[in-house]
């Protein structure tokens, strides 16, 4: 039976030792969690008694060749994973024995990646990648227990959604021409991501209840039946007038088949290229977009990509007070953090801390008059 111990934490603490005595622990919130976790690796230990002692001794550049022809997973994604593999993995690991790999040797390789100034994605992209490769090991019975646990990966930069004011996306719209502009306004009021919005068909349109099903999404590899995830599924309102937008340009398509495609004379019909899209419709119309300030100042608007539409929608609706809870499944978020990046925008974000501090009983003041040291103007300046 696996040791637990109760932490002064309040979490439990599982602990294991192979034949020739080595430790392993894990933690848990829960005792149970603790106790099925330890449970798992002593059947895992006992399977291994019995198995090849020479099955461990598998040089790493072997056993992914083995693991990567039975992954199923998009093409696009095998495409970005074969070229991070390749720049950060097998470099590193390619002549190491999987048995041979510890724990801390994942820490000192995540380390090294951090000290030659990987950008942290690409760090946490090549450490899943890593992991998944251990854990397949694992379960083939190779090793024991992953290597690739408690490890310390470098924090991503969390950036403020990019998104249009109401005139900037006026702007946006106006130097677009047809189908484009029907198309971008769908995007702004409803926040479908690209893939969704030109994988749009029509028959996924209620015109009666002013609804979209997302269940199509286009790819680089053509059109899929199902969403990036399972929240991705989901049913999006459209307003009146972008209804009727959409109407007008329906009239005389295929009700049934795609909704935008190619307007290219002798190419029209195609499924959107989302490359070709941006360079030829999107940027261009950025670029001419200039929108006028309250004061009659002429300003270009920004230089934000498509996806921006996205955040746009999202930025506008909790604004008006649409809860983040709705605007998570209107947009198809899988993790309610996604959805938080727009928290700052409610109108009450900041009212409890304005009015807190609008209730003391005396405030601090600069008396008027008050003349500026030297240090103050200069950093004003």
């Amino acid at each position: 039976m696996p040791y637990l111990r109760k932490l002064a934490s309040g979490n439990w603490q599982a602990t294991v030792r192979n034949h020739a005595g080595e430790r392993f622990t894990e933690t848990f919130p829960l005792r149970s969690q603790a106790r099925e976790w330890g449970l798992e690796q002593e059947a895992k230990l006992r399977r291994n008694a019995y198995q090849d002692p020479q099955a461990g001794k598998i040089k790493f550049a072997e056993w992914h060749d083995r693991w990567w022809e039975a992954r199923v997973v998009e093409p696009h994604t095998q495409r970005g994973d074969a070229s991070c593999i390749r720049t950060h993995i097998t470099p590193y690991w390619s002549d190491w024995e999987v048995r041979a790999i510890a724990r801390l040797d994942v820490q000192s390789w995540v380390r090294k990646l951090v000290v030659d100034k990987k950008g942290a994605s690409a760090i946490r992209r090549a450490y899943n990648l890593m992991s998944s490769i251990m854990r397949a090991a694992v379960d083939e019975n190779l090793i024991a227990v992953t290597p690739c646990r408690r490890i310390d990966l470098p924090r991503e930069a969390v950036k403020p959604p990019q998104w249009f004011t109401v005139e900037e996306a006026q702007a946006i719209l106006d130097e677009l021409e047809q189908p484009w502009q029907t198309m971008v306004l769908l995007a702004f009021y409803t926040g479908l991501r690209w893939g969704e919005l030109a994988g749009l068909h029509g028959h996924r349109i209620d015109w009666r209840r002013g609804r979209l099903f997302v269940v199509e999404v286009n790819t680089k590899s053509g059109i899929k039946e199902y969403p990036k995830s399972s929240k991705s599924r989901r049913e999006v309102p459209i307003p009146g007038h972008v209804l009727d937008a959409l109407a007008r340009h329906m009239r005389g398509r295929d009700r049934v088949g795609v909704v935008f495609t190619t307007v290219t004379k002798g190419r029209s019909g195609r499924l959107l290229d989302d490359g070709n899209w941006r360079t030829q419709t999107w940027w261009p119309a950025v670029k001419r977009a200039h929108y006028t300030e309250p004061d009659g100042t002429s300003r270009p608007v920004p230089h934000y990509p498509p996806h921006s539409m996205r955040h746009t929608c999202a930025s506008w609706l909790v604004q008006k007070g649409v809860s983040l809870y709705e605007v998570q499944h209107l947009l198809g978020h899988e993790s309610y953090q996604t959805t938080q990046r727009y928290a700052h925008l409610a109108p009450d974000a900041h009212q409890a801390v304005l009015g807190a501090w609008q209730r003391l009983d005396s405030q601090l003041i600069v008396p008027e008059g008050a003349t500026s040291s030297p240090t103050t103007d200069t950093l004003r300046r």
